[in-house]
């Protein structure tokens, strides 16, 4: 497969938000990975738009941040 590019193996971010407390605040409980095809999984608990949001702009600095993989398609090894 000539001109395939290597690829970066995908990272995702899942943010499960909900109302708490009294007076009610939102809180959320993010799970992440930076690689998807490692099984090893970082849970967070948030409380507040701006501590949420704290977390997901970590993970986007440490995907920014992370070099490439090093993956190439079967066909160049």
């Amino acid at each position: 497969m000539v001109g395939v590019a290597a690829r970066r193996p995908a990272a995702v971010l899942v943010v499960a938000a909900w109302h708490e407390g009294a007076p009610p605040r939102v809180a959320a409980r993010i799970t992440y990975t930076l690689d998807v095809t490692h099984p090893e999984r970082i849970t967070v608990t948030a409380a507040g738009a701006e501590e949420i949001a704290a977390v997901v702009e970590r993970w986007l600095g440490e995907l920014a941040a992370s070099p490439s993989s090093g993956d190439v398609p079967v066909t160049e090894a």
